[in-house]
């Protein structure tokens, strides 16, 4: 659950918030329960959209973590028609390398790197895999000092919201894309019953908006620690940190059977919001299940939607009421 120091309207400074280059090296925690994780995800003007995830750790799954040298690069590939295309590559750790003092992870012939305001990646596996560039449009987000929250799991968000380019490579095709995109990096230390165990479900995305950026995170604790729910929204207007809430509820409805995981989804998400700098309500409507999967190395079930989106938001001022489209957001479930 999402526990975090909610800053005091117009009395707090933005810069305070941007990462340093060091929030997103590789932590190197030394503890057979440790994890880490640089995501990237991105939605192209052609129609398709990607998601990219390095990770090092212990493996997770329903019996516990297994294999705490677990080292991957993955991508996950939509077409403008919903069709999948996945890979993902294992790596002995004499061909891994992580920098300590800023993103520069190495995975075979594999490269993440980057600095504030530019990443890039390089990865190709068998006949898919993708060159990218992504440049920020907004300020990076950490809670200060360091990223890492009361539950002593870190989350830094380096590029809120990023203009993308560059190719995918799909059965050998190179295909040139531009769009929009986000990446963050996570990391801790938490065994099973300590870490996502604990959660009875865990909403996320983000959207985009013309002159605002929203990034959301609820959890819901499970019926056994009370049901406790908690979350964050966090704000930019232009490229700046506006606010960042935990003034936020989600109510989902309408649910459906996943027949591939055989668990229930919900097609309608509420999200409301109650903060004295912003406050009303955005309804995300399923438009496309992209997918259902349970990673190797993770500990419940991804839900991955395509949704539309109705904002109804009154910010400092401002009504923001507008309708946009293609929404990218995700429901994790952890095993039973």
């Amino acid at each position: 659950m999402v526990v975090m120091e909610t800053p005091t309207p117009g009395l707090f400074d933005p810069e305070e918030y941007q990462p340093n280059r060091i929030d997103d090296a590789f932590h190197g925690l030394s503890s057979p329960y440790a994890h880490e994780l640089w995501y990237f995800s991105a939605v192209f003007d052609n129609g398709y959209s990607m998601v990219n995830r390095w990770r090092m750790g212990a493996v997770m799954s329903e019996t516990g973590r297994e294999d705490v040298e677990f080292r991957a690069v993955g991508l996950v590939v939509y077409d403008p028609d919903g069709k999948e295309t996945s890979t993902e590559a294992q790596f002995p750790d004499s061909e891994v390398f992580a920098s300590i003092e800023t993103c520069d992870v190495r995975m075979g012939d594999n490269h993440l790197h980057g600095e504030f305001p530019r990443w890039e990646m390089h990865f190709r596996i068998g006949d898919v895999g993708g060159d990218f560039v992504f440049e920020n449009l907004t300020q990076g987000f950490r809670q200060p000092p360091d990223g890492v929250g009361a539950s002593g799991a870190g989350w830094v968000i380096a590029q809120p919201r990023a203009r993308v380019s560059g190719k995918l490579i799909l059965d050998g095709e190179e295909i040139p894309v531009s769009g929009e995109g986000y990446h963050d990096h996570v990391w801790g230390v938490s065994t099973p019953e300590e870490g996502l165990g604990m959660l009875d479900h865990w909403n996320w995305g983000r959207l985009f908006l013309p002159d605002h950026t929203f990034i959301f995170n609820v959890a819901q604790l499970t019926e056994k620690l009370g049901s406790l729910s908690g979350g964050v929204l966090i704000a930019f207007k232009g490229e700046e940190l506006f606010q960042a809430t935990m003034g936020i509820v989600a109510e989902p409805s309408d649910f459906e059977l996943d027949e591939v995981s055989g668990l229930e989804y919900p097609r309608k998400l509420v999200l409301k919001i109650d903060d004295p700098m912003i406050n009303g309500e955005v309804i995300l409507t399923v438009r496309r299940l992209l997918d259902s999967l349970a990673p190797e190395g993770t500990e419940g079930y991804y839900f991955y939607f395509q949704s539309d989106c109705e904002v109804r938001l009154d910010v400092d001022g401002e009504k923001v009421e507008l309708d946009v489209q293609g929404q990218m957001h995700e429901l994790m479930k952890p095993w039973e």
